[in-house]
């Protein structure tokens, strides 16, 4: 379960986050639930420290009572993990200096009034990224079990001479026997994984530039070609939640 937590005195800004919070879990199988308040309250520390699994919390920073920077500064006291990210939204960046980024642990700090949409999603995006940091595919391979994060995963691809799966990461490219419904079953758990073609998955977070008509799928300098047109459509609407793939 995720929640997230939006404080926030202006109703309208309210919808506007909870828009795009619907928008970017819509896209991802995890349960979620949004909790929003106006206001500071013993309550609301109180049903913050209740909250269990992983929480997101947008904090605007000039709420009336006390600043979303005086909410955060009392969430760090009890809420230390990867499992608690905080964003702070304002009308003023300037507000908010360097040393209050490091100090409470902030994702981002970001502007209502530029371009809120494509940073929220990108705040969002690099929050479930840290999230799942710790998954990892496992195999067994010449006797030793290999466990490559899901992170570090940019494509998984059956090699077109060899009886074998090439997982490609930014650094490496890893040999292994298996075949494609066996990790796609195994990747199952995680909506950044999307099955290409029936001989490709790809983990859409890392994709960096799609061109759907060649078609070719840019992971920086790798890229692959397996994209089957009946996936083209589906992929270009993932690429867009994820936010960073040059459609």
């Amino acid at each position: 379960m995720i929640n997230f937590v939006i404080y926030e005195d202006d109703n309208e800004w309210t919808k506007e986050y909870k828009k795009i919070t619907h928008r970017f879990m819509g896209k991802n199988d995890d349960l979620y639930k949004i909790y929003t308040y106006t206001s500071y309250s013993d309550k609301l520390l109180e049903n913050i420290k209740k909250l269990n699994g992983q929480n997101v919390f947008i904090l605007d920073i000039e709420v009336k009572g006390k600043s979303g920077l005086d909410l955060a500064r009392e969430i760090r006291k009890f809420k230390k993990t990867m499992n608690d990210q905080i964003i702070i939204v304002t009308a003023h960046q300037d507000l908010v200096s360097n040393a209050f980024h490091q100090k409470l642990l902030m994702v981002d700090f970001i502007s209502k009034f530029d371009d809120l949409d494509s940073k929220l999603l990108a705040c969002y995006r690099e929050i479930y990224e840290i999230f799942n940091s710790n998954k990892c595919l496992s195999f067994k391979q010449d006797g030793e079990i290999v466990r490559i994060p899901y992170n570090d995963i940019l494509f998984v691809e059956k090699n077109t001479v060899g009886d074998y799966l090439v997982i490609e990461t930014l650094s490496d490219e890893v040999k292994f026997k298996s075949n494609i419904a066996k990790v796609e079953k195994m990747l199952s758990d995680d909506a950044r994984f999307f099955k290409t073609h029936r001989s490709c998955i790809v983990n859409t977070f890392k994709i960096t530039k799609l061109n759907s008509s060649l078609p070719v799928i840019y992971f920086g300098d790798k890229y692959t070609t397996c994209l089957s047109r009946d996936k083209r459509k589906a992929l270009e609407e993932k690429c867009l939640i994820g936010g960073d793939a040059d459609v």
